[in-house]
């Protein structure tokens, strides 16, 4: 492996152009959402009012909560609510606050994927050619869009694997690198099991070189590690249910996810997965397990797969290496195209000798990445303007229902959500969740066979004067008109991210 990550004075003008179109992808994408909506603009999903929430609560020193003065671990990326905090603190207000955050965090991930490609492929073409993959490719602009902690994780969890592939080489664990998994573990769950294959990674092969009893030993730390950390990701997952047998429709809308990615480069990843198992294996672990067992977990691969968009860059690193590897097999098989491809990437390093072969090689080089970033670029259209609706939908339905509640309720009326993101966020009201992330009480009633009536018990319990619901989640909880009373209602011209069409508040009539 070639440790070559470290950046030199002759990757800046890469970098600069990388930086360069992923702040061209983030304009188009808000420019379209900015004229859609009428300048409104906003984020495309309810889940970043929830951050924008705890966030504003522990700036003003309420703690990690939801309702002010009610502690809770309903935070699922708790160093995102605190990157959050100090930005609200520092006098940011959201949500144009978090998608600048989440905008930079975009923007680092493009330097960390060309750091990590430069790593294993020795060459600022393919780093840089990987880096525009990550640029162009509009779920991951989407997500540096979102206010969300998306590419917050994915930049640590490069920066972890790039120290991980380090200390792999020099058999020494740092604390830098265990650092670098833990930050990556309090922005997504999904970081400890990343840890667990890394540790099972490095453990693996130090056991290897040591042989004997070592090895086997080794071996058997493995499945012990990875199998409590998918436990533990199961349980900071809500909506997750542990069985034995993976979901093959999950895996299905994966597979058409990394299809959908980049089509032209989708060989080259599957080489380049044969490829990383022997020179760096917790890049293909990560980027075919994660999947994996979120299969087994039985989780739910809505809102354009956004689980699985931090492994867009490990997917795109991946790519290029089998881009790279196809070339030298076709060279070591004589084939007659492939001659001229030695001079492709010296001549784009600065390393050709001949001025015809710099010539073609750089040409064939140019050629090569058209096609590549074609095969991203073509998808970008389609995610902007999907973009754009997402963000109108929630703000004609999260967001106005917010602002109904606080025009046309008591400050103290305790509200009932299934979505508690923007109305709690802009009604500032206290709140009762109906999905259980920060009423964890709530769960257990989920699964009972009489669920709805226990529901109905809770928030007469709780004193709730208001039920906003989606009335497809809970029918019969919807149907008991002789405590739940509409008074509001709102209903998407065409649903692209909420989690129904309509969305109804009720006013309760508890019986006395």
């Amino acid at each position: 492996m070639r440790d070559e990550a470290h950046l030199e004075r002759g990757d800046w003008p890469w970098l600069v152009s990388l930086l360069l179109i992923g702040c061209l992808t983030l304009g188009v994408f808000a420019l379209t959402a900015h004229r859609f909506t009428d300048g409104q603009g906003s984020v495309p999903l309810d889940d970043a009012w929830i951050h924008f929430q705890f966030a504003r609560n522990l700036a003003r020193g309420d703690g990690l909560s939801f309702n002010p003065g009610q502690p809770t671990s309903g935070s699922t990326a708790p160093l995102w609510t605190l990157l959050l905090a100090g930005v609200y603190f520092a006098g940011g207000r959201f949500p144009i606050a978090g998608q600048l955050l989440s905008g930079a965090c975009f923007l680092t991930t493009l330097g960390t994927t060309y750091a990590l490609g430069k790593r294993l492929t020795g060459s600022r073409w393919a780093a840089w050619l990987a880096g525009v993959v990550v640029a162009t490719n509009g779920r991951m602009v989407w997500a540096g869009l979102s206010a969300l902690e998306t590419c917050l994780f994915a930049t640590l969890s490069l920066l972890a694997t790039d120290a991980h592939l380090s200390d792999c080489d020099t058999r020494r664990y740092r604390l830098r690198t265990a650092a670098l998994f833990g930050l990556a573990a309090l922005s997504r769950p999904e970081g400890y099991l990343l840890f667990a294959l890394a540790l099972a990674d490095f453990v693996v092969q130090v056991g290897k070189r040591a042989g004997g009893q070592a090895g086997k030993w080794a071996s058997g730390q493995v499945g012990k590690s990875a199998s409590g950390q998918v436990c533990r990701l199961a349980g900071r997952q809500a909506k997750a249910v542990v069985d034995f047998r993976p979901d093959l429709d999950f895996l299905s809308v994966a597979a058409r996810y990394l299809v959908l990615d980049n089509p032209l480069l989708l060989p080259f990843y599957v080489l380049g997965i044969g490829v990383m198992l022997r020179r760096a294996p917790l890049l293909s672990l990560w980027s075919a397990g994660l999947p994996l067992v979120y299969a087994f977990l039985h989780a739910v691969l809505y809102q354009h797969g956004r689980y699985l968009i931090p492994l867009i860059p490990c997917n795109a690193v991946i790519g290029v290496v089998g881009l790279l590897e196809a070339r030298r097999l076709a060279a070591r098989r004589g084939w007659r195209w492939a001659s001229s491809l030695p001079a492709l990437l010296p001549s784009l390093v600065g390393e050709g000798r001949g001025g015809v072969g710099r010539g073609r090689g750089r040409g064939l080089a140019v050629l090569v990445s058209l096609l590549v970033v074609t095969g991203t670029v073509w998808r970008l259209p389609t995610m902007a303007h999907l973009y754009a609706w997402n963000v109108d939908n929630i703000n004609e339905m999260h967001v106005a229902i917010g602002h109904w509640i606080a025009d046309h309720t008591p400050p103290d009326a305790v509200l009932a959500l299934n979505d508690i993101g923007a109305i709690t966020y802009i009604a500032e009201r206290p709140v009762v969740d109906l999905a259980g992330l920060v009423t964890p009480e709530v769960v257990p009633l989920l699964h009972a066979p009489d669920r709805d009536s226990r529901l109905v018990a809770l928030l007469a319990e709780r004193g709730v004067r208001y039920v906003i619901i989606f009335p497809d989640w809970f029918p019969d909880l919807a149907a008991c008109d002789d405590v739940l009373e509409p008074v509001h209602q709102v209903t998407l011209e065409r649903n692209t991210i909420a989690g129904g069409e309509t969305m109804v508040v009720y006013r309760t009539h508890w019986r006395r």
